[in-house]
């Protein structure tokens, strides 16, 4: 027959103790997933705010369209060339980039 020396861990944590302790780390999760969801909220509620902030700029514009604005085609014969040259395209345009996992 086999003979087993098992040797039980010094460190002993009752039932209760475990309770209060799984708690107080359910706790400490919690808060911290409040605290990204409510960064997330509030970046969110930026974006929506930085957006009607936009329209409501664009509203009272007299020139709403870029082609007819007269400063940015002065830029363009004065610096960048035409709308669609090399320089131009490096210096206005954006790349994309997916953000759709950030929302």
């Amino acid at each position: 027959m086999a003979h087993y020396d098992y040797i039980e861990k010094a460190v002993k944590v009752s039932r209760r103790e475990f309770i209060g302790l799984a708690g107080v780390a359910g706790a400490i999760l919690w808060t911290g997933a409040y605290v990204a969801t409510d960064l997330v909220q509030d970046r969110n509620k930026y974006i929506k705010l930085r957006a009607q902030g936009i329209y409501k700029d664009d509203e009272k514009a007299k020139i709403r369209q870029s082609h007819n604005n007269q400063a940015l085609s002065d830029v363009y014969t004065k610096f960048a060339q035409n709308p669609l040259s090399h320089l131009s395209e490096d210096l206005f345009h954006t790349k994309y980039i997916d953000r759709t996992k950030l929302v």
